[in-house]
């Protein structure tokens, strides 16, 4: 596949309900393969009361905090609870039973899913310059603060505030992102070739 990068702004991003019906999500990338079932997805909500989350079974998941003070994550079949920090990933399966509890506050995180067998995914937090990042089948970065640039092959791509990149194959590194930025890294890697 030829590289190319695509940027995604809130205007692409599309608000849809939660499975549970209990809040909203805001999607903001996705693929898919020719049968219409999801190989990844990235999306954003916000946690503002304790309550339960929407069981994915066979989907693998990794919350990241971007905004407010936290809360906790609690797998109850599993014995443990995994305290949700700002810009710490924490994995989990959509299989488990997941309930947010010890809310702190009004919190929004970032949720990165991959079809378990088929694709799966490494967030890294960027809080200042960086360079030589070694890319996955798909990276995406998301733009927290500051005005990040990536450079991949002969492209530089600016960043604005709440921007979304994806790359597209047919690089290895992502050249540099700015001193002052702070940027979330998703690498997808997907089992084989998507169909």
């Amino acid at each position: 596949m030829m590289m190319h990068i695509e940027v995604l702004g809130p205007a692409d991003f599309r608000l849809m309900p939660w499975r549970n019906g209990r809040g909203t999500t805001v999607e903001m990338a996705r693929e898919d393969d020719v049968d219409g079932a999801m190989l990844w997805r990235v999306s954003a909500a916000d946690v503002l009361e304790a309550g339960a989350f929407s069981l994915f079974p066979g989907v693998d998941r990794i919350l990241t905090l971007i905004e407010g003070p936290g809360f906790d994550l609690d797998f109850p079949e599993h014995g443990q609870v995994a305290p949700v920090e700002l810009l710490r990933p924490v994995a989990f399966s959509g299989d488990w039973t997941t309930r947010a509890q010890a809310v702190r506050g009004p919190s929004r995180d970032l949720n990165v899913m991959t079809a378990r067998g088929r694709a799966s995914a490494r967030v890294h937090v960027h809080r200042d310059a960086a360079s030589s990042l070694p890319l996955g089948d798909r990276s995406l970065f998301f733009c927290l603060a500051g005005h990040p640039i990536l450079t991949v092959a002969d492209a530089e791509c600016p960043l604005g505030l709440g921007q979304l990149a994806v790359i597209y194959g047919g690089a290895e590194r992502v050249g540099a992102l700015s001193a002052g930025a702070t940027v979330v890294q998703i690498d997808i890697t997907f089992s084989a070739a998507p169909t």
